[in-house]
Parts: structure tokens; C-alpha cells; sequence
């Protein structure tokens, strides 16, 4: 009770003097992530659909997370075993915001809250990033710095626009929250503060589930706090109290979280209080001249023990490895040039320094100087704080995905490095050894540089929900996607089993609700690997891997007994040339200008002749042919180089992105190649072309463009039964005029001989 009234106090202090500044700048976050409300809303990119799924399961059980049943869905046949973890967390909290409208709005009351639990994420991110520094340096220029860093950073778009539910962004606004309830239990001499602390800390934990990271950070920060020799009573009982009720609270989680037991992430907790009090203890009983050292032959073990495991974590193989693979390419970055599938995952791919400056703008360079703030005055928050800042932005460095955590990290930072920058510079006008016009200066390239922050951050953020623009760049509606798999929902049953690249799997498992290969979270890399493999190869190959290894047969055969589909999608684009009327796979790169006959990929062709050619481990040699790329471009440099530079250098640039089209004959033949050249036919007009057979006539208008057409296709185990095409964008103007849809493609597993009438939806 003493530290809910001390807390009450505190926010009661604060508010009457920092609420209008403080809720203006969160007005500030929830107007720039909102932006995306202009679009048609819904659940935004491609893993925030499977949390508004489970939010679903444990809704329908009315809040009961014991009670939520297995998902049944996920990538057959194993998806039972693996998918039950994730009923935690962040569904937890959309589900439980969501129950006292659910029983009059069902479902729609679940995906409101999904949608709009951004803009609570939005604002909530402001506060906690103000207070928890305010509260280490009781700085408010500190906390308003922090406060506006967040508000407008550019790490926040995308995956935190409505709809995104991003769990890492919540786990780190819980922690800075967790930093500040410790902190003031530290500055009032109060332990019971430890109890609000770990309530949050469990927020954090269960919302994100990464928290052997969080155990292992409070582990460093603990030591850390040995060797600088800041460690008192009050530390340790305040950080035993708080991890107490965190890990009993995370214990009554009724699926493991992270890769650790339970039991595990509890004992490490508490193996940091026993190291924080054995400290005090031999601090007390120990002679003097053993205290003064002890605590450099302690660190001097550890790092022994740490190095010795690293060693051995390079050593061993990784799946022998406490950690996985994931995780270890990250303390291991040679290691994940060895994982396919991290080789093809851009969230995976180590960015370059000017990409997180892009992310983070001037505070990634602040953040230093707030780490060194921490190194000199930090308590065991503050070092816990460095210690996630320093590992977070070495973490974001190697696997871009945790950039919308490390925001909040770097924030945090940020505005301690501004706090110290000013107050150095404020100390030194009052020495007489700064001027005052240095420090405004100082804060005015700051503000300046968040105002640029603001103008990426507002323009990142208007951009539609991923599934209602079909996951592309342009800024459009386009709902092939979402036809297509309201027409898998409505024809065909319950137990249909649907075959995809694994990008889309939680977009098909959710709103088709019927069962898929593979999905954004499939750990089992055999599962995504047999999808690359049966796109890659003919026909024959596909269905053979079908009946050998998942025991499913075609439609027609006397051992059929579930509908098996396969979906896939890319551009395409109708050119009018002549009285004549071409259709090319892909879409023109400079789209929404003028057409010479090359197309390039933003779908399934661009990923087969990339990503699942690496994860099938079959040489792109046998898909591509350069020599045919590379002679091409020379030639349009040899013709047009001297009569027309602009043109020689537009077409070659075209050329050169046109690389997943420069098809082999065994990419001719692939099952991903023939489902489009047939479905182009299936369209009813319009003779699709031939990819690098285009020739440029001169004509009366302009110029037209000619091809060979591509030989027709008809598959024998897969046959077309929806083909969805919505446009994106027209171009042409002044030369050919063309048209760029995306086409969604629908298959069925067929026995040879049994025909389907397929359905072709286009909307002009």
C-alpha cells in the first residue's frame, strides 16, 4: 500500500506540471501512426494476423488461457506441437481488452481492439519513455527528450501502424516502465515498489516473450553493478521483490515462453538476487584490503566462464547449443551466412550503419553519450538500461527485425545524452568556460533533426494494411489477396489443406480458416524447404512430394480424401501495343513510366529465383541464365550507347532487374512458372509474351513492341480454379500504353484428366 500511495504521489506531482507537454507529444505519436487510418483498415502485415487469431481462440473461451484450444491448422502436420505457445502474451492482452464488448460484437470486437491497441501502444510509449528517465536523472529536459525521440521516430512505422501489433514494441515500453517503478523504489528507500515493478516486468516478458534476453541483460547490469561497486541492501531487496513476483506471475503461464522452461527463467532470476547478496555479504565479512578487490577476481570469473561458454557455443553445432539458431547467429554473425533461410529473410540480413541511422536518426549517435551517462552514475536500472541499449543496437545491427524495440532503447538513451550534453554545456556558462548561445545551438540541431525524423516517420506511416495492397510498394488498394482467400473460404470444406509460399501462410490460415504447409513462425525448415522444392521442379515432382510425403492425393483419385490447393502471385502487366494485346509477368521497374518490354518481380517469381532457390539449395545457374542477362545489356549498350545515351541507360537498368525472368528451360518448366503462363491463357484474351524476346519498332506514334508468345500450358496434377487480378497502376503515357495487376492464382490438386472450370475475377 505504501508504494501505491508513494507512486500515486509521484504521478500527481508530475502531472500538474508536465501533462500538457506530455500528452501533446503523445497526441503527436498516435496522429503520425494513425495516418494509416486513410487506407482501408485492418490487421497489417503478415504475423500480427496469427496474434489476432489467438486473441480469437482465447477470447471465445472468455479470457480462460488454460482453456484455449491447440491450433489445429498450422503447418500440417506439426503445427499442434509448435503453435500452442503462442496463445500468450500480447493475445492475452487483446483478448482481455476486448470481453466486455465481446459478448454483444464477437469477433469484430476482438479485431477492433487488434487494430486499435497501436494507438494505446502509441502514447504509452511517450510516457514511459519520459518517466523512466525523468526518473534516473530527474531531468525533465532528459524525459522530454526521450518523450520526443519516441514520439516521432521512423522505427516506428510499419510494423507499428494500426494493426500491427508489434510484441516487441510492447515488452520494450513495459520494461522502461519496470525501470521507472524500480527506480523510484530506489530514490524513496521503498522495496514494496518492487511488487508494481514486477507486474510490469511480467507485462514485458509474456507480451514479447523474449526473456531469457531480459534475464540475461539483469544478469550483466547485476555484475556490472558489483564492479562499480554500487550495490547496497536496498537494491538487492527492492530486486528481489520485483523478480519474485514476476516469476511467479510468468510460472502461471499455461504454455512455455522463449526457449527456456519456466522453472529455468525463474531460478535465473533468482540467481541474480543470491549473486547481489553475496556481494553485501562478503562486503561485510571479508577484511578490507580482500573487499577492495573482490569484486574485480568476481568479474575476472566471469568473464573466464563467459568466454569459455561463447567458445563452446562456437564450437558446438547449434542444434546442440542452448540457444537457437535464431538467437546464436546473433552472438555468432559467421554462423548465420550458414542458415538458408536467414540468407533470404530480409529482417535477418545484417543492415548497414547508414540504415539505422535512416531508423534512428540523431539519437543512435546521442545514445553513446547516454551510455557513458549510465557507466558513471547509473544504479541497477541504469546499468540495465546500458546493458539493453548496447545489445539491442548490436542485435538490430545483425537481424533487423527488433528495430521497433530498439526505438525505445535507443530513445531512452538518447535523451540522456542530451541531458548530459546540456548540462555539461549549462555548467560551463556558469564556470564561465560555454556560452549560452552553444547550448541553444546545440538543442536546435536537435530539434531540427527531430522534425526531419518527424517528416520520414509521417510519410512512412500513410500507407495501406499489407493484405489490402497485396504486400506491395505502391500506395493503392488492391484486394486480389483478399478474394482470393474469401473464395478458399466460401468453396472449399473445412478440412482443405492449402499449399503457399510461407510469406502468406498466416494470411491464408486466418482468413481462410483452413490449414496451410507453412507460415511466418514454421521452425521446421524441411516443411518450407518442400515448398521450394515442389514450386522449382515439374509437375510430377510436386505431387509425387504430395503422396510420399504428406500422404494426400489428387481430386479424382480413388485414395482422395482431403482438397489439397496451392496459391501464388506476382504482377503482371497488360500492354496494348498495336491493335495487339501482350500480357508479361512482372511489372514494368519504372512503373508508372514508359514500357520496353522487361518486367521485374515483386511476388513469387522474384522468390523463387532467390530465396527458394537457396532454401532448396539448387544453383541459381539452373534457373537464370546471366549469359543471356549480361549479352542483352551489352547489346543495348552497343546500339544505343552512342545514338541515344538516355535510352541505352534506362534499358539496361530495366534489363538488369529484369534478372528473374531470364528463364532457363528448367525454370521454363517449373511447377511456379507454368501455373502463371497458364493462367495468363485462362484470362480468355491477350497472348502472353516470352520474357527477353521483346524487340522495340519504331511506328508513326512512338513505338510499338513485339515478342514471342509463350507456348501454351496445360497441367495435368494442377489445374487453375480462382484467378484473382486487381490493378495497381496504369502507365505508358507518350509510348505503350500498359496496365500492372496483381494476380493471385489458386490451384487444385488434381488427377489427370479431371477438368475444373476456372473462376477469373478482374476488377478494372
Amino acid at each position: 500500500m505504501q508504494s501505491v500511495k508513494g507512486l500515486r504521489r509521484d504521478l500527481r506531482k508530475t502531472s500538474f506540471i508536465d501533462l500538457p507537454l506530455i500528452v501533446g507529444l503523445s497526441l503527436v505519436s498516435i496522429l503520425i501512426r494513425s495516418l494509416s487510418a486513410n487506407w482501408p483498415l485492418a490487421v497489417n502485415e503478415f504475423d500480427p494476423w496469427y496474434l489476432f487469431y489467438n486473441a480469437l481462440l482465447i477470447a471465445q473461451v472468455h479470457g480462460n488461457w488454460y482453456a484455449v484450444p491447440p491450433d489445429v491448422l498450422g503447418w500440417l502436420p506439426w503445427g499442434y506441437f509448435i503453435e500452442l505457445g503462442n496463445t500468450i502474451g500480447l493475445p492475452f492482452l487483446v483478448a482481455l481488452a476486448s470481453l466486455p464488448f465481446y459478448g454483444t460484437y464477437g469477433a469484430n470486437a476482438v479485431y477492433t481492439v487488434a487494430i486499435f491497441s497501436d494507438i494505446l501502444l502509441a502514447g504509452l510509449g511517450v510516457v514511459a519513455s519520459y518517466l523512466s528517465i525523468e526518473s534516473i536523472t530527474n531531468s525533465r529536459l532528459a524525459g522530454y527528450m526521450a518523450a520526443a525521440i519516441i514520439a516521432v521516430s521512423p522505427a516506428l512505422t510499419y510494423k507499428n501502424l494500426l494493426g500491427g501489433l508489434p510484441k516487441t514494441s510492447w515488452g520494450a515500453v513495459f520494461i522502461l516502465f519496470a525501470i521507472f517503478l524500480f527506480n523510484q523504489g530506489l530514490k524513496k528507500k521503498n522495496i514494496w515498489y518492487g511488487v508494481p515493478a514486477g507486474f510490469v516486468l511480467f507485462l514485458a516478458e509474456i507480451s514479447w516473450g523474449g526473456y531469457t534476453y531480459i534475464d540475461l541483460s539483469l544478469l550483466v547490469a547485476a555484475f556490472l553493478l558489483i564492479l562499480l561497486n554500487r550495490n547496497d541492501e536496498t537494491t538487492a531487496n527492492l530486486y528481489t521483490i520485483m523478480v519474485v513476483v514476476t516469476s511467479f506471475l510468468t510460472s502461471l503461464a499455461p504454455n512455455n515462453i522463449g526457449f527456456m522452461s519456466g522453472l529455468a527463467h525463474g531460478l535465473s532470476l533468482l540467481l541474480i538476487s543470491a549473486v547481489l547478496y553475496l556481494d553485501l555479504y562478503l562486503t561485510k565479512t571479508l577484511p578490507k584490503e580482500i573487499v577492495d578487490s573482490r569484486n574485480l577476481i568476481v568479474i575476472a570469473v566471469l568473464i573466464f566462464i563467459f568466454t569459455i561458454g561463447l567458445s563452446g557455443l562456437s564450437i558446438l553445432r547449434p542444434t546442440s547449443a542452448p540457444i537457437p539458431s535464431r538467437y546464436y547467429a546473433i552472438i555468432n554473425p559467421f554462423y548465420q551466412v550458414t542458415i538458408p533461410i536467414d540468407k533470404t529473410v530480409a529482417e535477418y540480413i545484417p543492415q548497414p550503419i547508414t540504415a539505422m541511422i535512416q531508423d534512428f536518426g540523431i539519437a543512435l549517435f546521442l545514445s553513446v553519450i547516454g551510455m557513458y551517462y549510465l557507466i558513471r552514475k547509473g544504479n541497477l536500472v541504469g546499468l540495465w538500461l546500458l546493458v539493453l541499449g548496447v545489445a539491442s543496437i548490436f542485435g538490430t545491427s545483425q537481424q533487423p527485425y527488433l528495430f521497433n524495440y530498439t526505438a525505445y532503447m535507443v530513445a531512452a538513451l538518447g535523451g540522456l545524452g542530451v541531458y548530459y550534453i546540456a548540462d555539461n554545456l549549462l555548467k560551463g556558462v556558469k564556470n564561465g568556460n560555454s556560452s549560452k548561445i552553444l547550448v541553444g545551438f546545440f538543442l536546435a540541431i536537435v530539434g531540427i533533426s527531430l522534425v526531419a525524423d518527424a517528416g520520414l516517420a509521417t510519410l512512412a506511416s500513410n500507407e495501406p494494411p499489407a493484405i489490402t495492397n497485396a504486400a506491395t510498394s505502391f500506395l493503392t488498394t488492391n484486394y486480389s489477396w483478399v478474394s482470393a482467400a474469401n473464395w478458399i473460404r466460401t468453396h472449399s470444406p473445412q478440412h482443405a489443406f492449402v499449399l503457399s509460399w510461407w510469406d502468406y501462410g498466416y494470411w491464408l490460415e486466418v482468413l481462410t480458416n483452413r490449414s496451410v504447409i507453412d507460415e511466418n513462425n514454421t521452425l521446421n525448415g524441411t516443411q518450407i524447404k518442400l515448398m521450394a522444392e515442389m514450386f522449382l521442379n515439374n509437375e510430377t515432382f510436386a505431387a509425387n512430394v504430395l503422396e510420399k510425403y504428406f500422404h494426400l492425393y489428387p481430386y479424382g483419385s480413388p485414395n482422395y480424401t482431403i482438397p489439397v490447393y496451392i496459391v501464388a502471385y506476382d504482377a503482371v502487366t497488360l500492354v496494348y501495343s498495336g491493335n495487339q494485346a501482350q500480357w508479361y509477368v512482372g511489372y514494368p521497374p519504372s512503373l508508372p513510366n514508359a514500357f520496353f518490354g522487361y518486367t521485374t518481380s515483386l511476388g513469387d517469381i522474384g522468390k523463387a529465383m532467390g530465396a527458394m532457390t537457396t532454401i532448396a539449395g539448387y544453383p541459381l545457374e539452373e534457373y537464370i541464365n546471366l549469359t543471356e542477362l549480361n549479352n542483352t545489356i551489352t547489346q543495348i549498350i552497343n546500339t544505343y550507347a552512342t545514338t541515344n545515351p538516355t535510352i541505352a541507360q534506362a534499358l539496361a537498368s530495366q534489363v538488369s532487374q529484369a534478372e528473374p525472368f531470364a528463364w532457363t528451360p528448367k525454370a521454363y518448366n517449373s511447377l511456379i512458372v507454368q501455373m502463371f503462363i497458364e493462367s495468363l491463357y485462362q484470362i480468355g484474351y491477350g497472348q502472353p509474351i516470352a520474357p527477353f524476346t521483346t524487340q522495340i519498332i519504331p511506328s508513326s506514334s512512338g513505338y510499338i513492341i513485339t515478342g514471342s508468345p509463350l507456348p501454351r500450358v496445360q497441367l495435368m496434377y494442377f489445374q487453375p480454379a480462382y484467378i484473382a487480378l486487381f490493378p495497381v497502376g496504369n502507365g505508358g503515357a507518350g509510348g505503350v500504353p500498359y496496365t500492372t495487376y496483381i494476380m493471385v492464382m489458386v490451384y487444385q490438386f488434381t488427377q489427370p484428366g479431371v477438368i475444373l472450370k476456372p473462376t477469373v475475377v478482374i476488377n478494372s
